[in-house]
């Protein structure tokens, strides 16, 4: 987890989220490392309702950032629901599509100025 941090807002640590992570967005992130060269910066925050009564999961929420290299912003991902582990699978999805669009956008790109990273025939 050299790349991930984690942060747990209104409750201890987990490590068995900990390893959650590390199983699910490990792989998407050396699958994008491997893609593109320059510094990959992942941080999953699990943020719980502070007002919710104990031993209740209200409003769960899990914000993953992810800074990409070429991009200048980062992309956030916000997803809510009751079960950490269900909306953590809901988010690594959408920032996984989020992702495969924006290296779509940036290949074509390089297509139309004739700057391919393959020669094409």
């Amino acid at each position: 987890m050299a790349n991930i941090k984690i942060r747990f807002i209104n409750f201890d640590r987990s490590e068995a989220l900990e390893i959650y992570v590390e199983k699910h967005l490990g792989a998407l992130l050396r699958r994008y490392e491997k893609s593109e060269t320059g510094p990959h910066k992942l941080e999953v925050h699990f943020k719980l309702d502070a007002k919710a009564p104990l031993g209740t999961l209200k409003n769960s929420e899990v914000i993953i950032i992810y800074k990409y290299p070429g991009v200048q912003k980062e992309l956030v991902v916000k997803k809510q629901g009751i079960d950490l582990r269900q909306v953590l699978l809901e988010a690594t999805h959408s920032l996984s599509t989020v992702v495969q669009k924006l290296t779509e956008k940036r290949e074509s790109g390089r297509r139309t100025q004739g700057r391919t990273k393959r020669h094409v025939k």
